[in-house]
């Protein structure tokens, strides 16, 4: 190599889908980024579907998740994601690509979370559903918008949501959430 390609060899860092945008802290509102070793879509091949449960639950604990909910903990879960299941937090067991397609998507996600009293409030502004307890409970999961991008929404927790969007949008989808987190702040601390 030349002395002058020496200078402009550039070493790329990995980045998470949100560094340097979380966590966002205001009015005992908090979002942070999730952070998972794997996200993997899986996808049962037609008539497989009972043998893909069986196969996570023998090797990871936990099944496959009825339509808009989600199985599992915090850290390993298989969250309904519309045609596939999106399994979390470790690397999906081999035996799994016999009964389903099996593809890495740990690049392609951000995750994050958001918690805090009025985290309902600040989702319902966002979001075209309704995100009340009494109706989107503990598991629940929507596919849905949250402002104009498309994401899909998990109840994680009494005052917490988990939020999947594309990485692409990932800027957006924290300057928005935390726009709302402002004014829903703003709001409750007028009463």
């Amino acid at each position: 190599m030349t002395q002058m390609g020496k200078n402009f060899v550039r070493k790329l860092l990995a980045t998470s889908p949100a560094a340097d945008l979380c966590p966002v802290e205001f009015g005992g509102l908090k979002l942070v980024e999730l952070s998972f070793p794997y996200l993997s879509s899986i996808s049962p091949y037609p008539k497989n579907e009972k043998k893909c449960s069986a196969i996570l639950k023998k090797n990871h604990g936990i099944h496959m998740p009825n339509v808009c909910r989600a199985t599992g903990s915090s850290h390993k879960k298989a969250i309904w994601f519309g045609n596939f299941t999106l399994f979390i937090g470790e690397e999906p067991n081999i035996a799994l690509s016999d009964v389903a397609a099996v593809v890495d998507m740990s690049d392609a996600w951000c995750s994050l979370r958001l918690t805090g009293t009025h985290a309902e409030e600040v989702m319902q502004r966002l979001c075209p559903i309704d995100v009340r307890l009494s109706v989107f409970k503990t598991g629940c999961v929507a596919s849905t918008m949250l402002g104009l991008m498309p994401v899909t929404l998990h109840r994680s927790g009494k005052n917490q949501f988990d939020i999947y969007g594309f990485r692409s949008m990932s800027r957006t989808l924290v300057v928005e959430i935390t726009e709302s987190i402002k004014k829903t702040t703003y709001l409750f601390l007028q009463k």
